[in-house]
């Protein structure tokens, strides 16, 4: 996922940035203010809203063409530096409006006074409109810069933080079983080295039926170590679609449901693995059986770990994910949302 941080990061070129959504509501809502300024400094009380029709029309159209035209060019020559796409911006839009206005010129459309005063004028116009809109995608993109590279050195950091402990607990697990179950072993080994490559790629990108069949890969080395005190129950669709999440999201859910739901108790307990789909989301629910001595500060460090989970969400999909945890009468329950995104 500090892959996709950075490929975002190299992403924020000015066309890229205008070609977006955000980017094209903003320059028709900078279009409209000015169809807005234009009207009212020829304001006319019998005819203003003719005016602010025509005006609005005009300017409009001339956005809507340029923006069609870097578009097309955003595709055809991507690598530009920004310079140069600064000046085709600019390019592009005095362009549009010479050629729009002199048509309208010619066919006499809006008024039969229009001249080459009125082509003049909304060439100067269009050339210092532009100049100030590329100043500010300019601005923009180097505070979306500064801010991409603030999150990966926090993701960087959360990610140092992680801690896999099952690592420790899954050795001492395959070393009793090398003397007891060769075959055993063997399938623990195989385990532990894709969870072992999983640890070491923590912030980059996963997928929910890799984080899926990772936390079954660390369900079965602690089936091991606890056999039947420890059940799960997984609660999976048929189809799981390709949902974008950070390496190591779910096993550390698990892991805690494990060391204070199972570990904790004498007697064991159930884990029950939840996931939904829907058009936008999916949603992940684990939870965990407790027993009727566990009180909630023998939870304390669990907070730990899905503190750390809520924070590279927080990062990751900028406010979109959320993870809400509660204790119910005899267990203990994670719900995870994240939405449905595609790699970057």
């Amino acid at each position: 996922m500090s892959q996709s941080l950075s490929a975002q990061a190299n992403s924020y070129s000015l066309l890229t940035t205008l070609c977006q959504t955000r980017g094209i509501l903003s320059a028709l809502i900078v279009a409209q203010v000015l169809a807005l300024i234009i009207s009212f400094s020829e304001y006319q009380p019998d005819n203003f809203w003719l005016v602010l029709g025509q005006s609005s029309l005009l300017i409009q159209f001339v956005t809507s063409i340029s923006i069609a035209a870097l578009y097309v060019l955003s595709r055809v020559k991507p690598d530009l530096n920004n310079s140069v796409q600064a000046l085709a911006v600019v390019a592009v839009l005095v362009l549009s409006t010479l050629a729009i206005t002199f048509y309208i010129s010619y066919l006499e459309l809006l008024d039969a006074r229009l001249s080459h005063w009125f082509v003049f004028k909304s060439s100067a116009i269009s050339l210092l409109v532009a100049a100030l809109f590329v100043q500010f995608m300019a601005i923009y993109n180097e505070h979306a810069k500064a801010h991409s590279a603030y999150a990966r050195a926090q993701l960087d950091a959360l990610q140092a933080r992680i801690r896999p402990h099952f690592l420790f607990n899954s050795l001492n697990t395959l070393a009793e079983l090398a003397h007891e179950d060769s075959d055993a072993a063997e399938e623990s080994a195989l385990a532990l080295a894709s969870l072992s490559r999983a640890a070491m790629q923590v912030g980059q990108q996963s997928t929910l039926a890799q984080e899926l069949a990772l936390a079954k890969r660390y369900i079965a080395l602690e089936q091991w170590r606890f056999g039947e005190r420890l059940k799960v129950n997984w609660h999976l669709p048929k189809e799981i679609p390709e949902v974008v999440l950070p390496c190591l999201t779910l096993q550390p859910l698990l892991e805690n449901a494990v060391v204070h739901g199972i570990e904790s108790s004498d007697k064991g307990g159930v884990i029950d693995v939840e996931v939904h789909i829907s058009k936008q989301s999916a949603t992940v629910i684990v939870s965990n059986s407790l027993s009727a001595q566990q009180t909630p500060t023998t939870r304390a460090h669990n907070g730990i770990a899905l503190d750390n989970i809520q924070k590279r969400l927080s990062i990751i999909y900028a406010g979109q994910a959320s993870m809400r945890s509660r204790r119910l009468a005899n267990s203990y329950r994670v719900k995870l949302v994240v939405p449905k995104m595609e790699f970057i």
